[in-house]
């Protein structure tokens, strides 16, 4: 292998195993370093020293670049090809993690039902807009699975506030009902809906038939569920025997909350890197040196948190559907920035229980059909969403919130930039449809209609329209 190759880690799974473990005891030195007190003075006063006491044989330089500030500014201009070769590594698998999560939200989370696939569309791009950067996290997944009723856990921070665990789904009782509603959502919604997870405002070992569950969720969809859990170490055997049979069997990242120096402590203990390569550890105890909490849900009230500031505050990662088998609902969410009015960083369009599989079926369907159209109507009235500012420019125009990020609109096509200007005057003059807007430019300006129709799909597109179940209220 040429020292400067880059292999994939995470899938396929790569087989040099010197590879993998410089990659790993760099992923378990950027934990120390962001999560062990004390860990960043040890290694500045001996680097070497303090790496061999955590079991660490990687070189120290390679961590400096990858962890300490001020070396890596100095290596910032450096060539790739004369970067230390751990480093180079690395930044190879987060370029493929990033990769990963990227396809997940353009292509593997796309639903096959056009009318869903237009409104999730929308919604994503809307939360450009209202979340600037943070909607690059987002994958916005369709759809998403609830085994149980609650949480045992009871994180003071949880961004969804989920409330006490009060019941679980059980697998014999249920096995029947959950893979006829796994098999019509992928019926609707295709193979993007082998994308959720099976847990959601729920701690997913919290459910003794979690591995039954998604035994048969692999069945239906060849994949195992993303697990993210902050019980990783309530029985860490159990934990190890789903990782293990997961990364065999179908390779992605998974994640553990660390809620505690305790709890980080066991699991370097219980795990070796090389075990955990394939899992993200978040630190979510106030002693990490390098901690912050979104500021939604409960960690909106709890002052003890070092949480994120600005508007864009949410965990929410679903616009789609939320299927609670212990309780026989579903829910209609999609994400948006955390505040008074959605305390939980989600907009809760709908929440409706069903009986048995027909029932499920049912609603499914009529929810799709109330809540998403794949294009507005022309004789619909269009608003602009609230709190959404823009700029009219020499190029055309651009929208913007609170200066988090802006879409922008250029005339190309041999249209002029002032029909984007004369098409935004119509709209902000309220309760115009596409055909009011066409007409009356047509008669104004002598504007072709299909270029009127034209940019203003695009601004629908955007998610830059209020949807008509918004304009209802």
């Amino acid at each position: 292998m040429s020292d400067l190759e880059i292999k994939n880690v995470i899938s396929p799974a790569c087989d040099d195993a010197e590879y993998v473990r410089e990659v790993a005891e760099a992923k378990r030195a950027l934990e120390l370093w962001t999560m062990e007190p004390g860990f960043q003075e040890a290694f500045f006063a001996a680097p070497e020293e303090t790496l061999a006491s955590y079991g660490l044989s990687i070189d120290a330089l390679s961590v400096k670049v990858l962890c300490d500030h001020d070396t890596a500014v100095e290596y910032q201009k450096t060539p790739f090809e004369e970067l230390p070769r751990v480093v180079r590594r690395y930044r190879g698998f987060l370029k493929e993690k990033v990769s990963e999560r990227e396809r997940m939200t353009k292509e593997y989370c796309v639903p096959k039902h056009p009318s869903f696939r237009a409104w999730r569309g929308r919604q994503l791009n809307r939360c450009w807009a209202e979340l600037g950067s943070r909607n690059n996290s987002i994958i916005h997944v369709p759809i998403t699975f609830e085994l149980d009723l609650g949480c045992s856990v009871g994180c003071p921070f949880c961004g969804v506030m989920a409330p006490k665990l009060s019941k679980v789904s059980r697998y014999d009782e249920d096995a029947a009902l959950w893979k006829g509603v796994l098999s019509f959502t992928k019926e609707i919604i295709g193979d993007a809906a082998g994308q959720a997870t099976c847990y959601y405002a729920t701690e997913p070992l919290d459910n003794p038939d979690y591995e039954k569950f998604t035994d048969d969720f692999f069945k239906i969809f060849g994949i195992i569920p993303q697990l993210t859990s902050a019980a990783s170490m309530r029985k860490p055997e159990r934990t190890r025997a789903y990782l293990e049979r997961a990364l065999k069997t179908y390779r992605r990242v998974h994640r553990f909350s660390v809620l505690s120096l305790d709890i980080l402590h066991k699991i370097f203990e219980a795990f070796t890197p090389e075990e955990l390569i394939c899992v993200e550890l978040l630190p979510q105890f106030t002693e990490a040196p390098h901690n912050m909490f979104a500021n939604a849900g409960r960690a909106r009230k709890n002052d003890g948190l070092h949480v994120e500031e600005g508007d864009g505050n949410t965990i929410a990662c679903i616009s789609g559907f939320v299927v609670n088998m212990a309780e026989r609902s579903v829910r209609l969410i999609t994400p948006c920035g955390a505040s008074e009015a959605h305390p939980t960083g989600e907009m809760i369009l709908a929440k409706e229980h069903f009986e048995g599989l027909d029932d499920f079926k049912r609603l499914f369907v009529s929810l799709i059909d109330r809540y998403m159209q794949a294009e507005f109507p022309k004789d619909q009235p269009l608003r602009l969403r609230p709190g959404i500012s823009f700029e009219k420019t020499e190029k055309g125009i651009e929208f913007y919130r609170s200066e988090k990020f802006r879409l922008k609109f250029f005339g190309a096509d041999d249209l002029s930039p002032t029909l984007y200007h004369d098409v935004l005057d119509k709209l902000q003059s309220g309760g115009k449809t596409a055909y009011d807007i066409a007409g009356e430019l047509m008669e104004e300006i002598d504007a072709f209609p299909a270029n009127v129709f034209f940019v203003l799909k695009k601004f629908e597109l955007a998610g830059l329209f209020l949807e008509p179940y918004e304009t209802e209220k």
